[in-house]
């Protein structure tokens, strides 16, 4: 198959109350990279869900939000998850809803989202289903100082290059600071040595793709918290995408995300996009 037929955005949208924010966040991702969008409606509509939206309905909003995109429209049948996991081997991006009314799944199963962003071949974009407070803000990336964090990082430095907007690294320790912050000596702690050695490792990893998209402006933000999920989510709401790495486990695997990753979806103020280190960065 050819790299040109992979390139494409990919959205199953189920028809309850989040099928909106993803669709449109779907188009928009579609639309500023000049990829075709696949539009799946998932057969049978979830219980709970709005039976009277339609497939239709849907190819509607977004051919006269995006009327030059080129859309495709299907109904697939099956699990959700495991249509979206098969179709990211062939797709840029794939876009699914994330924790809220529209998360259906069966008593001691993994969220659709989850599963998704856990096991996709592709970048996943979880949106939550409430309008987003500020779509036009920076891209947020979280940055483990390992080197698990390129393909994420690559990623981020992409995506700010797409929508034209600023990209925050920001890199959170708690504890006492590990190797990469060599020049800290644990028993004579110091918060501030401790944040410029984090702030020059953080210049360091950025450094080639800095040099890679020179029209992005980065921000780093080396910072301190014993609960780093914590200090993710609250710089959340300065962004209007957050990017985070996650680790793959097993598809039968009670972890399916690291818990910075599985908060950050849960409670960001913007939508999320995880990165396997798999992808290529």
């Amino acid at each position: 198959m050819s790299a040109l037929s992979q390139r494409k955005i990919v959205v199953v949208v189920g028809g309850g109350d989040g099928w909106l924010a993803a669709l449109d966040l779907a188009a928009a991702e579609a639309g500023r990279r000049r990829l075709p969008l696949w539009l799946w409606q998932a057969h049978p509509v979830p219980e709970g869900a709005d039976r009277h939206t339609t497939l239709s309905t849907m190819l509607r909003r977004a051919c006269a939000a995006w009327p030059d995109l080129s859309v495709t429209g299907r109904t697939v049948t099956g699990d959700p998850a495991e249509v979206l996991i098969e179709a990211s081997r062939t797709a840029t991006m794939v876009v699914v809803t994330g924790p809220g009314p529209a998360d259906h799944h069966g008593p001691g199963r993994a969220p659709v989202w989850a599963r998704v962003a856990a096991h996709a071949y592709c970048p996943t974009l979880v949106v939550p289903p409430e309008p987003l407070s500020w779509p036009d803000g920076p891209v947020l990336v979280g940055v483990g100082m390992t080197g698990e964090d390129e393909p994420a990082i690559g990623f981020g430095f992409e995506e700010a290059d797409v929508r034209g907007v600023p990209l925050l690294a920001a890199h959170v320790w708690s504890g006492i600071p590990a190797s990469a912050l060599a020049s800290v000596n644990p028993y004579a702690y110091d918060l501030s040595e401790a944040r410029s050695a984090a702030d020059r490792a953080l210049a360091e990893t950025l450094a080639g793709w800095a040099d890679k998209y020179p029209d992005v402006p980065v921000e780093r933000m080396p910072m301190y918290d014993v609960n780093p999920a914590r200090t993710l989510c609250d710089a959340s709401g300065l962004a209007g995408l957050a990017v985070v790495g996650a680790r793959r486990h097993g598809r039968r695997s009670s972890q399916l995300l690291g818990s910075v990753t599985r908060a950050l979806i849960e409670r960001a103020a913007c939508p999320v996009a995880v990165v396997r280190p798999g992808h290529p960065a």
